[in-house]
């Protein structure tokens, strides 16, 4: 009888063992995501330090989600201590790669043109091809003012929008970012039709966005 309690015992820990880490995993992201969608920042570090978040997640998943707050935040100071943290740890090449991805975005948002040029530089072989193809087209559109793209960013449209169907809500804003992408490299061109086009499409789908500002600014310099 006692053996038999004993292998109950041992099974019980075993179940424990392999899934509790998934369960506690699983309930401590659910707090993380609730905090964040609340912005009640206080209590996502709190989380983010506890000690079912430390069982749960490994340093550096505790580290990104913290670089999550700050961005969420706006705090460029914690923004930009967060990812020298981050890549002055012991991570893998794909963990690095994604905080050289996560950094592009940000610098590139911002305005910092040489710090995501050295982002995007590091990035390369250590990035997810996709990804980094992605980087390299927004630094050419974006930075160098390049009108490289204009095919690659038509096929990405025509994969996401059949150009006649009512575009949901959520798909509104990816769509107009490509219609954006596009008449910004006519622009460059000097193509006054093309560009045109693409910005009214654009406009239509990127109200209220920071992007409807920037169209309404370089058709208000055209004048």
């Amino acid at each position: 009888m006692k053996n038999t309690w004993l292998i109950v015992v041992i099974v019980i820990f075993s179940i424990v063992m392999v899934f509790g880490p998934t369960i506690l995993r699983k309930v401590t992201w659910k707090k993380i995501v609730d905090a964040l969608g609340h912005k009640d920042f206080d209590s996502l570090y709190k989380i983010i330090d506890s000690k079912a978040c430390k069982l749960a997640y490994p340093p550096f998943n505790r580290e990104y989600m913290r670089l999550n707050g700050y961005l969420a935040q706006e705090n460029d100071a914690k923004v930009e201590k967060q990812l020298k943290a981050l890549l002055d740890m012991n991570a893998s090449s794909k963990q690095k790669g994604s905080v050289y991805a996560r950094a592009f975005y940000y610098y590139l948002e911002k305005g910092k043109s040489k710090d995501a040029e050295k982002m995007l530089s590091k990035g390369k072989g250590v990035v997810d091809e996709v990804t980094y193809q992605n980087m390299q087209m927004q630094f050419s559109i974006l930075v160098k003012e390049e009108a490289k793209y204009i095919k690659e960013c038509q096929k990405m449209l025509n994969s996401m929008w059949d150009g006649k169907s009512a575009l949901s809500e959520k798909d509104k804003v990816p769509v107009g970012i490509i219609q954006y992408m596009i008449g910004l490299q006519y622009s460059y061109l000097k193509d006054k039709e093309n560009q045109e086009k693409y910005f009214s499409q654009a406009l239509e789908n990127l109200k209220s966005t920071d992007y409807e500002q920037e169209i309404n600014k370089i058709l208000k310099k055209e004048g």
